[in-house]
C-alpha cells in the first residue's frame, strides 16, 4: 500500500483550485506561503528552483508577504510534489484552510512558540544572572561560596540548556541551508559563537576552572530574540503599509449593471459576482468567466510565454490575462487579490541587460552582505590565533565570541526596505504609485527625463474636439462601436464626445499600437487612426489642420472625415520644467504638430530637445540610443502607445487621467494632476537614497569600532551580546524618523 504524503490533500481538485493562480495545457502556477523566508539567501535559493528541478519553469519570491510563486509542468509534477520538494529543502509551505480561504493570513504574527521562547529565555537569563552575581561581587574567597560553587555552576549549565537549544537550532538550520547553496549568511557566525561559548563554558565548569560565560550566552539569546520580535513587528508595519497602498491603486474598472448601465469603479471596490467590461490591452483584474465577446488572451504577463489563447463562453479567465481584441464582458468569480496583482507587476522586465551596469544601493548591500560573513569569520580566526600566544587561554574564547557577536549587518537588511518603503507609502498618498524599492533606487539615479506629449503633458480634459467632415447618426454609432473596444486615451475621449449609448456588434477587431484600430461592423469595414494608417493624403485636409493632432475615419473604405484636437497643456507645466533644469529633458511626440515646437522650446530648459512625428518604434530606438551612451532614463508616457519605450527605460512611469488598467511595462504610475509635483518626488528619492547610505555608514562605523574593542580584548561577551541587537533598534529608529521628517517637510 502506497504511503500517503502529508501534502496529498493539495491534489484534490477543489482545494487545488483555491491555490492555483493559472492553469493552461501543461503549465500551472501556484503560490505557497513560506514562513521560513527570512533573508536574501532564502530568496536566492527559492528563485533558483528552475535550476534545481527541470520541471519547474520559474519561481518568484515576494519577500514582504513571504510567498513564493512557482510555475511548473503539472503533467510531470503534482502540486503535492512541489510542496514536498520545498519541505525537503527546508522551506515547508504553510497550507491550511484558513490561509487558502484568504482569511487571517499573516505569517509574521507573534505565535505561541515565539512568546514561549521569550518567556523561557527571560526566566533562564534572570536566574543565571542571579547565580552569577556572587562571583561578580568578589565572593570567590568566601568559604560558603567555595563549598557551594559547583551547585551554582551546574545549575547555570542546566538553565542554559533550553537557551542554547532554542538559539542554536534556530540559527544552525538557516546556516546549513545557506551552506548547501554555497551561501555564507549571518547565521553561520552566530551559530559558531553560541556553540563555542557554550562548550568553553561547560569545559570551565566541568574542570573547575571557572563559572564560564553562561550569563553572556543567556543575555545574547534573550536580546537576540527581542531584536527578532522587534524586527518582525517592523516587518509587519512594512507589510501593512505595502498592503494599504497596493489595495487602493487608483485603477478604474468598468462595471456593468443588470440594466447594461456602465459605471467606473475603483479596483478596490470590485467584488465576486460583478460583471465588468475588459477592452483591448486591458488586464483582467480577478479570476472570471467569459460572458460575452471573443476573448483572445495574452498570458505573457503571467507565464512569460507570448502565445495567444482563445476562450469560449463560460470558460475561466485567470487574473493577469490581457485581452487582445474586441471588448469582452466577464463575470468575477474570485475577489481581487491585490498581492497577486502586485506580484505580477513586480516581475522582472524582459530586458534586464540594461540594469546590470547600474551601481545601485541594492547591489552595494548585496555585495557587502556576501563578503561580510567570510570577512568576520577570518577576523575571528586571526584573533583567536593571536590570543593563543598569550598565557590567558580564556581570552581566546572571549575575544573570538565578541568578534562573532558584536558584528551585525542589520542596517543593510533593514534600512533599504524601511526608508524606501516609507517613502513609497508617502508618495502613494500624493497619487504617485511606485511598484517596489528597487524602482525607488533607480529613480534616484536617473539623469535624463523623456516625456510623451499627448495625454502626458497635455490635459485631455481641457482639449476641444472638432469633427471636420460630414458624419451621419448611423456613422456616429458605427464609429462609437469601434472606439468602445479601445482603451487608448484619444479613443475614450472621442467616445465620450459622441455620447452614444447603444452599440453594434463588431467582428475582426484589431488595434495597432501607435497607428489605429479597425474592425467589421454590419459587414462594413471601419478604420480609425492616423493619416498614414488610413493611407490618406494631406490634400484631403484643411491647410491649417495639417500640423494638429488628428484622428481619421474611414467607413467602407471611404474617407468620412477627421477629429481635430486643440491641445491644452497641463496647469503648472512651465514651472515644472524650470524646476527640472538640472535634468536632461526630451519631448517625444507622435503628433505632426510642429507649430507647438516654438512654445515647448520656450518653456523648456535650453539644453532640452523636442521631436515630433515619433512612432512607438522611434521612441524605443531613441531610448536605446541614449542608453548606449550610458544615460539612465525615466520615461513618462500614457502606458499604451509608449509601452515599448517605457519598458526599455530604467524607469517607466505611466501618466493617466483615469487609470483603467495595470500597465505591465511600467515601473510606476501617476495620476495626471500630480505631474507638476514630479520635481519633489525626484528630490525626495535622491534624499532617501542618501539616508540609506548614511545608515550604511553608521553600520560600518559601529561594526568597525565594535571589532576593534573585541579584538583588543576590551569588550566582554556580556556587553557584546547587548550591543548587537541595539544596532537594529538604532537603524529602525533613524529610518522611521528621517523619512517622516523629509516627507513632512517636502510633501505635506
Amino acid at each position: 500500500m502506497k504511503k500517503q504524503k502529508i501534502f496529498d490533500f493539495l491534489d484534490d481538485e477543489k482545494i487545488a483550485d483555491k491555490i492555483i493562480d493559472f492553469k493552461h495545457k501543461n503549465i500551472t502556477t501556484v503560490r505557497f506561503l513560506i514562513p521560513s523566508i527570512h533573508c536574501s539567501s532564502c530568496v536566492l535559493i527559492l528563485e533558483s528552483l528552475s535550476k534545481i528541478h527541470h520541471n519547474i519553469f520559474n519561481s518568484t519570491v515576494d519577500f514582504t508577504s513571504k510567498q513564493v510563486r512557482i510555475t511548473f509542468d503539472h503533467i510531470a509534477l503534482k502540486i503535492s510534489d512541489i510542496a514536498e520538494f520545498l519541505s525537503r529543502m527546508g522551506y515547508k509551505p504553510s497550507v491550511n484552510f484558513e490561509s487558502i480561504e484568504n482569511k487571517k493570513n499573516n505569517p509574521n504574527l507573534f505565535g505561541r512558540k515565539l512568546i514561549g521562547k521569550l518567556a523561557i529565555s527571560f526566566f533562564c537569563f534572570g536566574n543565571i544572572m542571579l547565580l552569577a552575581i556572587p562571583e561578580y561581587v568578589g565572593a570567590k574567597q568566601d568559604i560558603w561560596f567555595l563549598e557551594n560553587r559547583n551547585f551554582f555552576r551546574y545549575l547555570m549549565v542546566i538553565l542554559s540548556l533550553p537557551v542554547v537549544m532554542f538559539s542554536f537550532i534556530d540559527h544552525i538550520k538557516y546556516a546549513v541551508l545557506g551552506l548547501k547553496k554555497h551561501v555564507l549568511n549571518m547565521n553561520v557566525p552566530i551559530s559558531i559563537g553560541i556553540l563555542v561559548l557554550f562548550l568553553w563554558s561547560c569545559y570551565e565548569v566541568f574542570f573547575d576552572l571557572g563559572s564560564g560565560y553562561f550569563d553572556s550566552l543567556s543575555s545574547f539569546s534573550l536580546f537576540l530574540l527581542m531584536s527578532k520580535i522587534f524586527q518582525i513587528h517592523t516587518h509587519n508595519k512594512i507589510l501593512s503599509f505595502d498592503k494599504n497602498y497596493k489595495s487602493f491603486y487608483p485603477v478604474l474598472i468598468t462595471k456593468i449593471h443588470n440594466n447594461e448601465k456602465k459605471e467606473k469603479i475603483f479596483l478596490s471596490l470590485l467584488k465576486k459576482g460583478d460583471m465588468i467590461l475588459i477592452r483591448n490591452e486591458e488586464i483582467v483584474p480577478a479570476d472570471s468567466v467569459l460572458i460575452k465577446g471573443n476573448a483572445v488572451l495574452d498570458n505573457s504577463f503571467i507565464t512569460g510565454e507570448s502565445y495567444l489563447i482563445n476562450k469560449k463562453m463560460g470558460e475561466r479567465i485567470y487574473a493577469g490575462s490581457k485581452q487582445k481584441g474586441e471588448a469582452i464582458i466577464i463575470k468575477v468569480i474570485k475577489n481581487v487579490d491585490h498581492s497577486y496583482l502586485s506580484l505580477l507587476w513586480n516581475k522582472s522586465k524582459s530586458n534586464q541587460s540594461r540594469h546590470k551596469k547600474l551601481f545601485d544601493l541594492n547591489s552595494i548591500s548585496t555585495k557587502f552582505s556576501q563578503y561580510f560573513t567570510p570577512v568576520i569569520l577570518i577576523i575571528s580566526i586571526i584573533t583567536g590565533i593571536y590570543w593563543s600566544f598569550s598565557n590567558d587561554v580564556s581570552k581566546i574564547f572571549q575575544t573570538v565570541f565578541s568578534v562573532l557577536i558584536i558584528t551585525c549587518p542589520c542596517a543593510l537588511v533593514l534600512s533599504t526596505p524601511l526608508i524606501f518603503g516609507n517613502i513609497i507609502r508617502f508618495f502613494s498618498k500624493k497619487g504617485f504609485y511606485v511598484k517596489d524599492i528597487f524602482t525607488m533606487e533607480k529613480i534616484s539615479l536617473a539623469k535624463t527625463l523623456i516625456f510623451d506629449k499627448t495625454g502626458t503633458i497635455t490635459d485631455l480634459n481641457k482639449e476641444k474636439i472638432f469633427f471636420v467632415g460630414n458624419m451621419k447618426n448611423e456613422e456616429k454609432k458605427i464609429i462609437a462601436s469601434l472606439l468602445k473596444n479601445s482603451s487608448h486615451p484619444l479613443s475614450q475621449k472621442i467616445l465620450s464626445e459622441l455620447s452614444v449609448k447603444n452599440f453594434y456588434l463588431i467582428k475582426n477587431f484589431k488595434e495597432i499600437i501607435g497607428k489605429g484600430l479597425e474592425g467589421v461592423i454590419k459587414n462594413i469595414p471601419v478604420k480609425i487612426g492616423s493619416a498614414k494608417y488610413l493611407e490618406i493624403k494631406n490634400k484631403m485636409m484643411n491647410e491649417n489642420d495639417i500640423n494638429q493632432t488628428t484622428v481619421f475615419i474611414s467607413i467602407n473604405n471611404k474617407f468620412v472625415g477627421y477629429f481635430l484636437f486643440r491641445n491644452f497643456y497641463r496647469e503648472g507645466i512651465e514651472k515644472m520644467f524650470q524646476n527640472l533644469k538640472k535634468y536632461k529633458i526630451i519631448i517625444l511626440s507622435g503628433d505632426h504638430n510642429n507649430l507647438e515646437e516654438k512654445y515647448l522650446k520656450s518653456i523648456l530648459p535650453k539644453s532640452s530637445k523636442v521631436y515630433f512625428n515619433q512612432s512607438p518604434e522611434d521612441k524605443l530606438n531613441y531610448v536605446k540610443k541614449l542608453q548606449r551612451k550610458g544615460e539612465r532614463i525615466i520615461m513618462f508616457g500614457d502606458g499604451i502607445n509608449d509601452c515599448a519605450a517605457l519598458n526599455q527605460s530604467e524607469v517607466g512611469i505611466s501618466v493617466s487621467e483615469n487609470t483603467t488598467s495595470f500597465f505591465p511595462s511600467c515601473d510606476a504610475f501617476m495620476q495626471s494632476n500630480c505631474l507638476n509635483k514630479i520635481f519633489l518626488f525626484l528630490k525626495i528619492s535622491k534624499v532617501s537614497s542618501k539616508l540609506v547610505l548614511i545608515n550604511f555608514m553608521i553600520s560600518l562605523f559601529y561594526n568597525s569600532i565594535g571589532i576593534f574593542f573585541a579584538i583588543t580584548g576590551n569588550l566582554k561577551p556580556f556587553i557584546a551580546a547587548i550591543l548587537m541587537p541595539l544596532s537594529s533598534f538604532s537603524v529602525i529608529f533613524f529610518s522611521v524618523i528621517s523619512t517622516w521628517i523629509i516627507s513632512r517637510k517636502l510633501i505635506f
